[in-house]
């Protein structure tokens, strides 16, 4: 029996079967992906699987890497044992400058709202789907409707995860993003710290948390901080594999780039230098190195796939302007450009962007390229981590170009500001190589760490403290809570005028206006039941002439017979929003209940377009 088993075993480990099983599972994956499934059935695999697939992708990675870590060195040989007690305290300050200046708040409009919506959802019932409606059913809040989002499952994911450990809470979002801010600042010191030392690890750490647009995603409920994170991981697992290639460093590799495609929409674009950096790897090992990770790798991206699908499919996900029929374009790409423009080179305090990154990054980024091309025929005999850089570094540019053609991406909105975050990545780290360098003969490094000191207390502090880039929408939602949370205490109904989820997700029932003049009736029956305490409406009115006299909007006006009582409001900008209590409803004569436009699970519950 023994000898058939170390029979098998030899087997299994030949890499010809191994090359043939990728073979079969890649091609799996394509037809299972793209072809095989319907529309309505992806969304039902993707709801009731996407969590235990992501959960075993996770799982796994963390196997890998523990296996990788034990079988490295700790510490860098010949580092200095300051260099770390620097780093850490200079990661620490920035974070505090981060927290500090700005309040814990949603900053993209209804995306990170949709985000907790989701988590909410894995954690309660593992399903891979947003809420639509909500009720309080004998004091247990229950999700009653959902949809599956087209926004990936990674950062849902973490988010139940630390729901599942400490209780579900609202701001489990925020610590977990302030966790990533230290982590990502960790990292990119930790890849400076490669390129040139402790001087490297400190003017990285710098440089980046100098931008207040890193900053703002400390205090935020975005999946950008874990882009940055796992961009930077992937990395760093290709320098590893390329300085030594092994199985351990190949499986850390792959899934951390099924990792990485699961943290936003246009990272999936990384798995092409991901392919590149293997298949340099196996020709400097002049070996192929197939683990059953890399096997897995196509079978765990079928999710990708069958979201890409679900969203090709449905154009009302794609939440396009007024007369445009395309997320991508070429029309587009003139007016993002000048949006860029306009964005690196902005000198006031209304945009997250950095006049130190910016110019620097730009004249680092040509000195590399020159150096690039001077060395065009040794490239591939440079060090692991640079090849890793150059590899991923070609690649953030080719995401970056392609963003230039989508649809909603000039830079200057501050809703589509974090689209430049890769990039800034890649300006921070071409700075900290061309620094490098140029330390061999003056101390450059150096006199570029005093300026981001100086940049950091005359510039990016001031502007981290006025933060007039994050979006006033979401201030405008905060104060509703706040008014509804000071109420006296029961079970409050919410008629929004936008989106229901700022409500759901804090087990508060709530609906759209629209839906509340077609349910008047059952309206009417609840204010004479004990279900809620009371009713309250949510309106915006608008200026309509120089005198300050204000109007309603008419898609948020409700029928003569919806009699009001004004609660609360207060001016956001020339935008005035007000909470009112609605007290009674005379329902004519002639009503009849109609039905409101379902809400599918396509459906965007906002009402209005999101990023």
């Amino acid at each position: 029996m023994s000898a058939f088993a170390a029979n098998l075993r030899s087997a299994l480990s030949r890499p010809g079967l191994h090359l043939g099983l990728f073979t079969v599972a890649a091609l799996g994956a394509l037809y299972f992906g793209f072809v095989h499934f319907s529309v309505p059935t992806a969304l039902s695999l993707l709801r009731q699987a996407g969590y235990y697939v992501i959960l075993l992708t996770f799982v796994l990675w963390v196997a890998a890497v523990w296996r990788l870590v034990r079988s490295r060195e700790g510490r860098p040989p010949g580092a200095s044992h300051r260099g770390p007690w620097a780093a850490m305290g200079l990661v620490l300050l920035l974070a505090l400058l981060a927290v500090t200046h700005e309040t814990f708040r949603s900053k993209i409009l209804y995306d990170e709202y949709v985000l907790q919506s989701t988590a909410y959802n894995l954690h309660y019932f593992r399903e891979n789907a947003a809420m639509v409606r909500g009720y309080d059913i004998q004091g247990v809040f229950l999700s009653t409707d959902s949809y599956v989002d087209k926004r990936p499952i990674f950062f849902p994911f973490l988010l139940s995860l630390l729901h599942d450990l400490s209780g579900y809470r609202l701001g489990n979002v925020f610590a977990l993003n302030i966790g990533l801010f230290l982590v990502v600042l960790g990292l990119i010191g930790w890849i400076g710290w490669k390129l040139n030392n402790w001087r490297g690890g400190l003017l990285a750490i710098g440089l980046l948390g100098s931008l207040p647009l890193f900053a703002q995603n400390a205090t935020g409920g975005g999946m950008e901080l874990l882009n940055l994170c796992m961009l930077l991981v992937v990395m760093l697992h290709a320098a590893v594999w390329l300085a030594r290639p092994d199985e351990r460093s190949l499986s850390a590799l792959v899934l951390g780039v099924v990792l990485l495609v699961q943290s936003r929409y246009e990272s999936a674009l990384y798995i092409l230098p991901a392919g590149l950096v293997i298949a340099l790897g196996w020709w400097r090992a002049r070996r192929f190195i197939i683990t059953w990770s890399v096997i897995a790798v196509p079978l765990l991206l079928i999710p990708v796939a069958l979201q890409q699908k679900v969203i090709s499919n449905s154009p009302i996900m794609w939440e396009l302007h007024e007369n445009q029929t395309s997320r991508f374009s070429v029309e587009y790409l003139a007016g993002n450009l000048q949006g860029a423009y306009d964005f690196f080179t902005a000198t006031g305090v209304t945009q997250a962007n950095s006049l130190l990154i910016g110019p620097l990054g730009l004249v680092a980024m040509a000195v590399v390229g020159w150096r690039l091309w001077r060395k065009r025929r040794r490239l591939l005999e440079v060090g692991p981590m640079q090849l890793s850089l150059l590899m991923f570094g070609v690649a953030i540019l080719a995401v970056t170009g392609l963003v230039m053609f989508y649809y909603w991406a000039a830079l200057n909105d501050p809703m589509a500001a974090r689209f430049a975050l890769p990039l800034h990545l890649l300006l921070v780290l071409a700075i900290v190589a061309v620094a490098a360098w140029a330390d061999r003969k003056w101390p450059v490094s150096v006199v570029a760490l005093v300026a981001v000191g100086v940049f950091i207390v005359g510039v990016s502090a001031p502007k981290q403290s006025y933060h007039y880039y994050s979006h006033v929408g979401n201030d405008e939602v905060a104060w509703e809570q706040r008014v509804v949370a000071a109420r006296p205490p029961g079970v409050h109904l919410i008629l929004a005028n936008k989106s229901t989820l700022p409500w759901l997700i804090n087990s508060t029932p709530a609906i759209l206006l629209d839906r509340s003049r077609a349910v008047a009736d059952r309206l009417a029956e609840h204010l004479h039941m004990p279900d809620f305490s009371e009713i309250l409406v949510t309106q915006g009115a608008r200026p309509t002439t120089a005198e300050g006299d204000y109007q309603i909007p008419p898609d948020e006006v409700l029928p003569p017979w919806f009699h009001l009582e004004l609660v609360a409001e207060k001016r956001f900008g020339t935008k005035l929003a007000r909470i009112s209590r609605l007290v009674a409803i005379d329902l004519p004569s002639d009503y009849k209940p109609s039905t409101p436009p379902a809400l599918t699970s396509e459906a965007n519950p906002a009402g209005r377009p999101e990023k």
